[in-house]
């Protein structure tokens, strides 16, 4: 798939984790909701998380939203952000602890899902541990 669609709510969190990277172009991953998503002290419904700039696990607050998340993989071959290109996709696997696994791959002739490896992961505000704590 091209672009990912997921169901989100006010007060998820949402975790990314970047488990590997190829080595041709810089990588990344594109979010974007009609709302506000809180990272890193910042508010915004775009977010661009750089595998070489970003924690390998990224957290980011659901604020507001029209109850959908906008993801795709970007990358940069020296030429600025690109995405969406012909040979470009994600793969995604659906892991048993609910969270998911996209593998992706950016441009050129042969595809290769390993250019990117990342896990996404959609929590309740009711599961995490610190609203627990705060309704106690």
């Amino acid at each position: 798939m091209k672009i990912e669609a997921l169901s989100i709510a006010l007060g998820q969190r949402i975790t990314i984790t970047f488990e590997s990277v190829g080595q041709r172009f810089r990588q990344g991953v594109y979010l974007q909701t009609n709302g506000t998503l809180g990272a890193a002290g910042r508010r915004s419904n775009i977010f661009e998380f750089w595998s070489d700039a970003t924690p390998k696990e990224t957290v980011i607050d659901v604020l507001s939203t029209d109850g959908k998340l906008i993801l795709y993989n970007i990358w940069d071959s020296g030429r600025g952000r690109q995405s969406q290109g012909w040979k470009s996709g994600m793969y995604v696997e659906d892991l048993p602890d609910g969270s998911h696994r996209y593998s992706c791959t950016d441009t050129g002739l042969e595809p290769d899902f390993r250019q990117l490896i990342f896990r996404l992961d959609i929590t309740s505000a009711k599961t995490r541990p610190e609203a627990i704590s705060r309704e106690a």
